[in-house]
């Protein structure tokens, strides 16, 4: 499998890095890029400016503490 990589700046990074542990950045940036994926397929013309990266509480009361 082909690696891509793309460059960041010194202040991007060293925000990643100062993530908490139980942060799994690969998990986060892997859905990020198939949501790009799929909005590119469905319209090559897109340019960056036309994604807005936004996050949602999850909705799954399974998973809500007990208590």
């Amino acid at each position: 499998m082909a690696k891509y990589t793309a460059s960041i700046d010194e202040n991007t990074r060293q925000r990643i890095l100062s993530l908490p542990r139980g942060i799994h950045f690969n998990d986060f940036m892997r859905k990020a890029i198939a949501s790009f994926l799929d909005g590119l397929e469905q319209n090559p013309d897109l340019e960056p400016d036309n994604f807005v990266i936004t996050y949602t509480e999850r909705k799954d009361s399974s998973i809500r503490k007990k208590g």
